[in-house]
């Protein structure tokens, strides 16, 4: 883990435009840090398992108001209930997005573009699985071209400000 005095070092200044969290193996934060990850408002990227369900972490991280992003769904490897799940979750918590890295379903993608096409980013799950797998599951959905972009452009450069059009 971290310390409070890490995040505020790195927060400022553009050196990092967010962080990322793996609570199975590090834990959960201790309130001190969460605390200063709220204060510098970065998104958070977390690793969701078995181990750390959607509800671990919404139980643990969307009580602040850092925009929380949940890779796979909260249901890698290929868990659909926890997929849906997390899915659920979204009407509840304003800052709470997912990410689509190695979501394998057709089922959950729609579905997640369909209810919340503001809520969810693209993820290529890169380097272990080759982006451009990625990318084809997304473009191959039955979804509005605006879902689309929204998925690849307009959700991602709203939630974390280095993709924003005016960064690049």
């Amino acid at each position: 883990h971290t310390a409070p005095e890490d995040i505020e070092q790195y927060a400022y200044d553009d050196r990092f435009h967010g962080f990322k969290l793996d609570p199975v193996r590090d834990g959960i934060p201790d309130d001190e840090v969460l605390a200063e990850l709220d204060d510098v408002g970065l998104p958070v990227l977390v690793r969701g398992t078995e181990a750390t369900p959607p509800e671990t972490i919404a139980e643990e991280l969307l009580g602040y108001s850092f925009p929380v992003i949940l890779a796979h769904f909260g249901g890698h490897p290929l868990n659909r209930d926890a997929m849906s799940r997390a899915i659920d979750l979204l009407d509840e918590y304003d800052e709470y997005y997912l990410d689509t890295s190695y979501v394998r379903y057709r089922d959950q993608l729609e579905r997640a573009l369909l209810e919340y096409p503001g809520r969810i980013l693209f993820g290529s799950g890169g380097p272990e699985t080759h982006p451009n797998v990625a990318v084809i599951e997304i473009l191959t959905l039955d979804v509005s071209e605006d879902k689309l972009h929204r998925v690849f452009d307009t959700n991602p450069s709203r939630v974390i400000d280095a993709l924003a059009p005016e960064h690049g």
